[in-house]
């Protein structure tokens, strides 16, 4: 974790904003050190429940049909300040967990006034874990996002279900929506997976300015209902 920590501290908002060329040298570092994406935050990093029995009642939810169990499970969570849900077919959801799997980490433009700030995640098992890259460099404990999977249901109902707690205030509910969405389609979407495939396994490849001008993920977070 130490020689992670190091890396990633030349890895500064500015470089991301406004100098390309530094953050692919402060990629490019990060890749020879010889750490992979997957260690950066330390496992078991609280995020939320673990467990689908921990908030909500499976035995009762065992009885209901697939469309129904969507329907109580989003309705659970709509008048939650902070917390979103979801819910994703057996077929979206093993493509989205071999694509995570392969490709654990990705970054994504926050817009904030005239600019963005940028959020890290990263894999974690049925978690995604979400905190700012500032506090990503450093190594604060501090969690802004965590989303876990509920697989509970995937072999009966052919379902998993989702939920978003948001763990800081630099979140809303609706921000934190659109975060879980675009983390869908980052994974779900061919032509943006591409760029997270690059960004983890081919970071000599990976241009930040080519990425914003081509993939357009402030575009794309704008248009995220």
């Amino acid at each position: 974790m130490a020689h992670m920590n190091r890396a990633m501290c030349a890895l500064t908002l500015r470089a991301w904003r406004c100098s390309p060329p530094g953050w692919r040298r402060a990629w490019l570092r990060l890749h020879t050190t010889g750490s992979l994406p997957g260690e950066a935050l330390a496992p078991g990093v609280p995020g939320g429940a673990a467990k689908l029995s921990e908030i909500a009642k499976v035995p009762l939810l065992m009885k209901e049909s697939p469309v129904r169990v969507r329907e109580i499970w989003l309705e659970r969570f709509q008048d939650n300040p902070v917390a979103v849900a979801g819910a994703i077919t057996d077929k979206d959801f093993r493509s989205l967990q071999a694509n995570a799997e392969a490709c654990p980490m990705f970054v994504v433009p926050l817009p904030r006034g005239e600019g963005y700030a940028n959020l890290v995640w990263q894999v974690q098992g049925d978690r995604i874990l979400f905190k700012t890259l500032e506090g990503f460099q450093q190594n604060s404990p501090v969690i802004d996002l965590g989303v876990t999977f509920f697989t509970e249901l995937l072999g009966t109902h052919q379902l998993v279900l989702l939920r978003g707690e948001i763990k800081s205030n630099l979140l809303s509910k609706e921000e934190a929506a659109k975060l879980v969405r675009y983390m869908r389609e980052a994974y779900c979407d061919p032509a943006l997976f591409s760029w997270v495939k690059r960004f983890n396994h081919s970071a000599r490849d990976f241009d930040w300015q080519e990425f914003m001008s081509q993939a357009r993920p402030l575009e794309r977070w704008q248009s995220i209902s």
